[in-house]
């Protein structure tokens, strides 16, 4: 029996805190020999991690931490976020909207008086950078072999800020969704002005601290630290770190390094009201338009979907890079997928267990 399917079975014998066996073992068996089959085959390596009602019923890794060695990807290993850590900035936005400090609807510019764009600052609020609504665009600078010399010089928000500040709305704000990353650049700058602390500080303070995430932050690339993932890119016709390509470390936009355990204790501290208070929460997980809540993706499929499917979270995606944090309120899970190699193979790992549920679970209202 291979360690995957040794867990399986360990998890399907082994009792949970309640005293009950822990659901669904044989989907969980054939999640593990799908995640197998997929490293086999070469584009997926990784954490897989599912907890339902906030108790872990299965974690594994598969494959190499660093592909051009031997140590094998242990399930405290640390990966890059990508996007997911934009859930990180959206906690923190709304951190200021709890404390008062902000609404929702309040205009960029009333925050960074001296935003340069005037249109972006007196039409662009809090609520459409968080939806992707704004019109805010990208920042392109950030990634690239070829942006490698400006990435350098970016080495702040407000040096991002600078760099695109007047730049007008792709559209009308509100208008439509069109993802992108500069908008969180300027969610992040405005968290620093109104906390007083730089981005970094702040999330760490404010959340991973009360979250107990201590294996997550804000880690240089080239980190030399053993437990730490390596991605890979290609880069003329050469295979190379992925640091090569991406910013140097975490921002507001995502990019911080974290492990499956880690953001399974950031999903509870958000559901246990310990990082947000309740109903801003619920309002934050409830689609605002189309894939998006308030800064988490809040994804109800559309008609004739089974209310069940429902699932809040973040994915992210960037060279040598692949995650998925979803969480499925209605029947308790969430299923985590940490992975050190391109997407789109972890979305097919964490979308699995989503798709092979037992009947007994499919339908009803939502909750």
């Amino acid at each position: 029996m291979t360690p995957g399917l040794l867990l399986a079975a360990m998890l399907a014998s082994t009792p949970t805190a309640t005293g009950a066996p822990p659901p669904y073992p044989v989907e969980l068996a054939r999640l593990d020999g799908f995640a197998q089959g997929v490293n086999a085959a070469g584009p997926f390596s990784g954490v897989v991690l599912v907890a339902r009602g906030g108790q872990v019923i299965f974690e594994q890794a598969y494959g190499l931490r660093d592909e051009n060695g031997e140590a094998p990807l242990l399930p405290g290993d640390r990966f890059n976020l990508a996007s997911a850590g934009k859930m990180f900035t959206s906690t923190a936005m709304l951190q200021q909207v709890a404390a008062g400090r902000v609404t929702l609807d309040t205009p960029v510019g009333q925050v960074l008086r001296d935003y340069p764009n005037a249109q972006f600052a007196h039409q662009v609020t809090i609520r459409h950078l968080l939806t992707h609504t704004g019109g805010a665009g990208d920042i392109d600078e950030l990634f690239g072999a070829q942006n490698a010399a400006q990435r350098q010089q970016l080495q702040s928000l407000a040096d991002m800020i600078a760099l695109h500040g007047d730049r007008a709305p792709a559209f009308a704000p509100g208008s439509q969704q069109a993802y992108g990353n500069y908008g969180y650049v300027v969610l992040g700058r405005i968290v620093e002005v109104l906390s007083g602390e730089d981005f970094a500080t702040y999330v760490g303070n404010h959340i991973l601290k009360p979250a107990g995430m201590a294996s997550t932050g804000f880690v240089d690339c080239t980190d030399p630290a053993p437990d730490i993932a390596h991605g890979y890119v290609s880069v003329d016709g050469k295979h190379v770190r992925n640091c090569d390509t991406l910013p140097a470390r975490g921002f507001a936009a995502g990019g911080q390094v974290s492990t499956a355990r880690d953001m399974l204790r950031f999903v509870q501290a958000l559901e246990s009201g310990k990082l947000l208070p309740r109903p801003l929460f619920e309002q934050a997980i409830a689609t605002q338009r189309e894939f998006m809540g308030l800064g988490f993706f809040a994804t109800d499929y559309g008609p004739d979907v089974p209310a069940r499917d429902f699932r809040w979270g973040h994915g992210g995606s960037a060279d040598g890079i692949c995650t998925d944090v979803r969480t499925y309120p209605r029947t308790g899970e969430t299923v985590i997928v940490l992975s050190n190699r391109d997407a789109p193979a972890c979305y097919g790992v964490s979308g699995f267990l989503h798709a092979h549920w037992p009947d007994r679970d499919r339908g009803g209202a939502a909750p």
